[in-house]
């Protein structure tokens, strides 16, 4: 199986990102492929809504972005992980998130 973690956190050493290397030893371990994304390191624009790519091209932001989504369309199964700031998720994981839309309506 091939997984896509996509952390939050802006600590690298913190409980969120502890969580996940435990989760990702087991994994591994157990035979799956681990493609990790920590959000708050990268360069990932936030979507302006300018609708460029249609819901299902290319975003006209060229960042890592690219990288993650790929892995996303190639995985079996994606895990979010991440500490809670004023009661939602990190802001660099959000904007990943709402990066999504460019895929929002590709077939695989």
């Amino acid at each position: 199986m091939i997984i896509t973690v996509l952390t939050g956190s802006y600590n690298l050493n913190g409980t969120s990102n502890t969580l996940v290397d435990e989760f990702i030893t087991g994994a591994s371990e157990s035979g799956h492929t681990i493609n990790r994304f920590d959000t708050a390191h990268l360069k990932i624009n936030a979507c302006t809504g300018c609708n460029h790519c249609g819901m299902d091209g290319t975003c006209v932001f060229d960042d890592d972005m690219n990288e993650i989504l790929e892995s996303i369309l190639s995985s079996d199964m994606i895990v979010f992980a991440t500490p809670i700031y004023y009661f939602s998720m990190t802001a660099p994981l959000k904007a990943t998130l709402d990066r999504f839309y460019s895929k929002n309506n590709e077939n695989k």
